[in-house]
């Protein structure tokens, strides 16, 4: 899992700006396994008001498209983007949102692209991303729960990945995403054109020793001289778990708030339904 942040500034080393669902919580663990840590990851987000909030900002600061862009004589800020990442070595997952924008940002930092075939990246996407943001569920939980507990995480999810899309709503974004999904390749390429060696472009199933040269770092081996194998988690089954086990906390902080005595049984019903509709059972 990703390390929690240490209480000192960290430098930048790598801008992982492959997708969201391209494998990053395994690479963001492979990183950390070769001594780059720690390495923020959008689970790292789920619950951190904060670090919505300014997610948040920086979508406003970088996508025209939004209703909330501050303009282009405002963009986000090195203090600004340190302010969210500052105390970390490396990024991934949730930062990829932002991809060419981090890369002028942090100069100093090389950076990964993993690509995914696309057919299944976006099969993945729908599933995943999209369908936990719009949808019956979604839409009660950005429309009423999270208003009343103050949570931005909802409507900042939605933003980003509008933003980074170019486009007005779900119908667009859908639509639109191979187009969405090139550009982003292309955009962070062109970022990195002309300086020799900073870009590394990786497939998951690579393995470690593209990324060990890259980092110029030896290939990690056990007690027992093997070499280690490559991480592998299930992703998609953390990021549903983690979506679930942080509805039914809100669900269950309402409840509390507005009905102290039906918390616990709030909770309860709660986690019963969100596991139904989620397909847990």
């Amino acid at each position: 899992m990703a390390s929690p942040p240490p209480e000192t500034p960290q430098q930048m080393r790598i801008l992982s700006l492959g997708l969201f669902r391209t494998g990053t919580y395994s690479l963001c663990q492979a990183l950390t396994t070769l001594g780059v840590s720690p390495v923020y990851h959008g689970l790292n987000s789920l619950g951190n008001n904060t670090d919505w909030a300014l997610l948040s900002a920086a979508a406003d600061a970088t996508f025209p498209n939004i209703p909330t862009y501050r303009g282009a004589d405002r963009p986000f800020s090195r203090a600004e983007w340190d302010s969210l990442f500052g105390s970390y070595s490396a990024v991934t997952d949730v930062a990829s949102i932002f991809g060419a924008t981090l890369v002028r940002a942090y100069p100093e930092a090389k950076v990964i692209l993993v690509e995914r075939d696309y057919e299944k990246w976006s099969k993945s996407v729908n599933e995943t991303v999209i369908n936990s943001l719009w949808g019956t569920v979604p839409d009660f939980f950005v429309g009423v729960v999270e208003p009343l507990l103050g949570s931005v995480a909802g409507p900042a999810n939605r933003k980003m990945l509008l933003g980074w899309a170019g486009v007005r709503d779900e119908k667009e974004l859908k639509a639109r995403l191979r187009g969405a999904w090139e550009r982003h390749h292309k955009e962070v390429r062109e970022a990195c054109a002309g300086q020799e060696g900073r870009l590394l472009e990786y497939r998951m199933g690579d393995g470690w020793e593209p990324l060990c040269e890259f980092l110029g770092v030896e290939v990690p081996r056990g007690e027992d001289g093997e070499v280690l194998p490559f991480p592998h988690a299930n992703e998609a089954k953390a990021l549903r778990r983690k979506i679930v086990e942080q509805q039914v906390n809100m669900l269950k902080k309402l409840a509390v708030a507005t009905v102290p005595w039906a918390g616990a049984a709030g909770a309860a019903g709660a986690a019963w339904w969100l596991a139904r509709t989620q397909g847990w059972f």
